[in-house]
């Protein structure tokens, strides 16, 4: 049996890790980038999973994942997207993707409605498959 490296995994084969953000500032409404992980230009995306890092958690936080930037483009995640339960050590919120049957060739960006209070932050990953 021969193991792949992730970035030689045949287009399409199988849902794989895509995108992350390290310690996202859950504070800010600002745009956040993502970083791409393997080498492939088109994808699909499936599942995102945030995993509070740090900080205190003050009041409710909201917001999208986007194709574009200043909450342009296509919503890969809706602006409504809840990620309150990320409150304690080891809690994690997985979002509900508002792009369905989408594929995509921009780097998401993370860009909140309502910034938490507090000062938490947040390891955020894109898995999908790639389509090219």
């Amino acid at each position: 049996m021969t193991i792949r490296a992730q970035s030689t995994i045949a287009p399409g084969s199988a849902q794989q890790l895509l995108f992350v953000k390290r310690a996202a500032d859950m504070t800010v409404a600002t745009d956040q980038s993502f970083t791409k992980v393997g080498s492939f230009t088109t994808y699909v995306p499936l599942n995102i999973v945030a995993n509070r890092v740090s900080g205190a958690f003050g009041t409710a936080c909201a917001g999208g994942i986007y194709s574009a930037a200043a909450k342009g483009g296509a919503a890969i995640v809706a602006a409504g997207q809840s990620w309150a339960a990320l409150t304690g050590a080891n809690t994690a919120v997985s979002a509900t993707i508002a792009a369905t049957a989408a594929s995509f060739t921009a780097t998401p960006i993370l860009s909140l409605t309502t910034g938490n209070t507090g000062a938490p932050t947040a390891d955020v990953f894109v898995f999908g498959v790639v389509v090219d």
